[in-house]
């Protein structure tokens, strides 16, 4: 009598997947390659660096140390390159976020990267974190330009600490501002004259309207809520430094929200 043995197959491994934390950092890195790897991000960088503390050695250059207050500081002359700051903040945001939907490398980029919530914190993260510490890092370069001028205004670390941290809020949300419109928008043109249109033009012109409800709408937009926790003043009495926060953070968030939205569910080329 003979027995029909049956032989084992070969083994089979069920694939790994690999941690989410580790694709992050990876991805992390690879956007950060991606930004810094491009002739125009520097080139960037460097005029907007040129022009904010150039504008605050200007500052400094031009101003009588007899008609300035009693109580002023180098940073409140580091103050006024802020909107310059912002707007060098604004445009690099989109420009990193919006460079491979426009020369088509998004598609290789979601190939390599499939799990497109870890591409978006990656972007997100990489994109703010980035603009936000320049901002922050040529302001601070400006109030030393000014004080080098003016260096009886003194230059204190408590009120360089607050500017500093006041500018850096206002500096990251306005970047995630732009993210967001950069993912929603796809596009390089249409994102930084959405971004630039709610920040740098809009606010303005509202609240040149003689109208209530101009007014009240211009100080509801990102570019009031900046302009108030940079110079303290807006289109509105109202408005008040958490009103203005607020602003700027539901803005931020809303406009992340909806260009992550369409990142996730959309197809890379619509």
């Amino acid at each position: 009598m003979s027995a029909t043995m049956a032989m084992p197959g070969p083994a089979t491994r069920t694939p790994t997947r690999t941690p989410t934390r580790t694709v992050l950092v990876r991805t992390a890195a690879a956007e950060w390659s991606r930004m810094w790897s491009v002739r125009s991000s520097w080139t960037f960088t460097l005029v907007t660096a040129l022009v904010v503390v150039g504008f605050g050695a200007i500052i400094g250059a031009q101003t009588n140390p007899s008609s300035v207050d009693a109580g002023s500081t180098a940073w409140d002359g580091a103050r006024l390159t802020s909107m310059l700051a912002l707007f060098g903040i604004l445009t690099l945001s989109v420009l990193t976020t919006t460079a491979d939907h426009v020369t088509g490398g998004i598609v290789p980029t979601l190939q390599w990267t499939p799990r497109r919530p870890v591409l978006l914190a990656a972007r997100a993260c990489v994109v703010v974190a980035t603009t936000t510490v320049l901002g922050v890092v040529l302001v601070a370069g400006a109030g030393l330009a000014v004080w080098l001028f003016l260096p009886q205004l003194g230059l204190p670390v408590g009120d360089g600490g607050r500017t500093l941290a006041e500018m850096g809020f206002v500096f990251a949300s306005g970047s995630v501002l732009a993210v967001g419109l950069g993912l929603l928008t796809r596009s390089t043109a249409g994102g930084l004259v959405s971004v630039i249109g709610l920040v740098l033009v809009l606010p303005f012109l509202m609240a040149q309207l003689p109208y209530d409800w101009a007014v009240t709408t211009a100080a509801h937009l990102p570019g009031s809520g900046a302009l108030f926790l940079i110079f303290g003043e807006g289109p509105s009495d109202d408005m008040t430094e958490a009103s203005s926060r607020i602003t700027l953070v539901v803005w931020a968030v809303a406009a992340l929200i909806a260009g992550g939205g369409r990142l996730l569910r959309a197809d890379a080329n619509r």
